[in-house]
């Protein structure tokens, strides 16, 4: 379980570095169709952010699987603190999603949509190193 645990975690974390880079994709997308008097329609913008909001509900999904499996491999006492992390995790991504919500409402909110990814990164990259790194130092099974 600790294996599935730590590889789910990882693949939590690259969905993050790949939903950032949609992110960004969004952006230059919306310039790229602008016209040349820079005019942008909404339409525009959004197709470009359409793979970037997909993802995004895929990976809150992991996040709720991730925070099964932490409670599932707890039971070694290197996991006791497995729940916690991938609760404040799935607690982040939550307000992510609400925050892009409230950000689409009020865009002078979305920059604390943007403040929190950085959040979501930094939990999901730690989660997925801290387990490599116990996983390297536990003694071999025979």
């Amino acid at each position: 379980m600790n294996a599935a645990f730590r590889i789910w975690a990882s693949l939590v974390s690259l969905a993050i570095i790949v939903q950032v880079g949609l992110a960004a994709y969004g952006g230059f997308h919306a310039v790229d169709v602008s016209d040349d008097k820079g005019a942008i329609t909404k339409h525009g913008v959004e197709d470009g952010f359409n793979a970037h909001a997909a993802l995004g509900y895929v990976i809150v999904l992991a996040a709720l699987v991730l925070l099964i499996l932490a409670f599932v491999a707890r039971r070694d006492p290197a996991g006791a603190a497995r729940p916690k992390w991938a609760g404040i995790l799935f607690g982040l991504l939550i307000a992510q999603v609400l925050l892009a919500w409230l950000g689409g409402a009020v865009a002078g909110l979305g920059v604390l949509h943007g403040m929190n990814a950085l959040a979501v990164a930094g939990v999901a990259g730690s989660l997925a190193g801290r387990e490599w790194a116990m996983s390297r130092s536990a003694p071999a099974v025979p």
